[in-house]
């Protein structure tokens, strides 16, 4: 049985199709979903190195500045705050290039560096202090 044009024109025509169908597919996912994955690691590894930054920057602060201002008793509510803004300052300046990839997902870059800020200095904070009377249990009373 000889194949007649019809069917190779039909072959042809369904070969043709499939290449169009397969080609639109690849466009897609090279076009739309790859781009978005490695778009949102990119941002993912860009806020994870800002957070590092942020770590060595706080504990480089606590190092030189907080220590020594509440070592003189000169650490108020103020400095703390000036602080804050320097470190901030600081992290953006080293991470620049980081901060520029992670404000095309995150948007404003200055308040996520904040929070990452925080976020160091709770994770280093000293445990509040506790008199040798005050050992952290429920005072005792007399029994009479």
């Amino acid at each position: 049985m000889a194949i007649g044009s019809v069917e190779v024109q039909i072959l042809e025509d369904v070969i043709s199709a499939f290449g169009l169908a397969f080609g639109t597919g690849v466009t897609y996912l090279t076009t739309k979903v790859v781009p978005k994955y490695i778009h949102s690691k990119t941002a993912a590894n860009a806020i994870d190195g800002l957070a590092q930054i942020a770590d060595s920057v706080v504990q480089q602060f606590n190092q030189t500045v907080v220590n020594d201002a509440k070592a003189q008793g000169v650490f108020n509510a103020a400095l703390a705050q000036k602080v804050k803004q320097d470190a901030v300052q600081a992290v953006l300046a080293q991470g620049a290039n980081l901060a520029e990839l992670a404000s095309k997902t995150v948007g404003n870059v200055q308040s996520l560096v904040e929070s990452l800020v925080e976020q160091a200095v709770a994770k280093y904070k000293a445990p509040a202090q506790t008199s040798p009377a005050d050992n952290g249990q429920a005072p005792t009373q007399a029994v009479s």
